[in-house]
């Protein structure tokens, strides 16, 4: 699970760990959950290079970019994005995958830039914050600050990813396991609280560019039915579901290749 392209990084500040893959004539955009970093996406790569070219990268505080000490906005993960897109040169359209928190970024990305956003795949989308859930965000970074990635790991994996595909394929897991394990406490304390003060409700009214809701059958964190109602409330949303738990590029990753690019492709 980790990047064979060249890591390349923003001049600008912080500083952004971005790589690029394919030679597809269209620019597919893959922004990261929680707690993930770009190689949570390594495993659509070979599936989708000869189609798309694809720009992974890691949000502020993960994987090799910056982790600033202060605290961050969710409107600064926009603000990246857009750093980041620039500073690889890529020009628009842009095709936006987002896995759950991260399609909270491509929302909030196609909503400022309506004309660059071709298209959104927004799998197992994290979209809200509930008072409960805000709750539990606080907790689980605090507790993360104070002992460390492994006093979180049992608690956050449990409900992203289930023990079928545990078993299914443990050096997947394995992988995965590792690469949360390697979170910097503070920076992914950091992340849980700009998301938790996300708010998308207007980008998700006024999305008029095609978008996929895909959801995962065995999804704890955001069931298929919580999926199926977000593109109730997208105008002409469509939505698909695959056998997978949450984190599907690990779980599933040519299942979610062959939705996401019939969807694009279609788009």
């Amino acid at each position: 699970m980790t990047s064979a392209s060249p890591l390349r990084f923003t001049a600008s500040e912080p500083s952004i760990c971005y790589t690029l893959d394919g030679a597809g004539s269209r620019s597919l955009i893959a922004i990261h959950e929680l707690g993930g970093n770009l190689n949570s996406f390594a495993g659509i790569v070979p599936h989708l290079e000869h189609d798309f070219q694809i720009l992974r990268y890691d949000q502020r505080g993960a994987g090799l970019s910056e982790k600033p000490r202060q605290s961050f906005t969710f409107a600064d993960h926009v603000a990246d994005l857009e750093r980041v897109l620039d500073h690889a040169g890529i020009a628009p359209p842009h095709y936006l995958l987002g896995l759950a928190a991260g399609a909270a970024i491509a929302l909030a990305f196609a909503h400022k830039h309506p004309k660059d956003s071709a298209a959104l795949a927004l799998c197992a989308p994290a979209l809200s914050v509930s008072a409960e859930r805000r709750t539990y965000l606080e907790t689980r970074t605090a507790l993360a600050e104070r002992k460390g990635m492994r006093a979180v790991e049992g608690d956050t994996l449990s409900r992203s990813y289930p023990e079928r595909y545990r078993e299914r394929h443990p050096a997947r897991f394995a992988a995965y396991r590792a690469l949360f394990l390697a979170n910097d406490p503070v920076g992914y304390g950091h992340i849980n609280m700009a998301f938790a003060d996300a708010d998308i409700a207007e980008a998700i009214a006024a999305l008029r560019a095609p978008c996929l809701l895909l959801a995962g059958e065995h999804d704890a964190l955001r069931p298929p039915d919580q999926v199926k109602a977000i593109a109730g409330q997208i105008e002409g949303a469509r939505f698909d579901m695959i056998d997978s738990g949450h984190i599907m590029p690990a779980q599933a990753p040519e299942a979610m290749s062959n939705a996401v690019r019939a969807f694009f492709q279609s788009a």
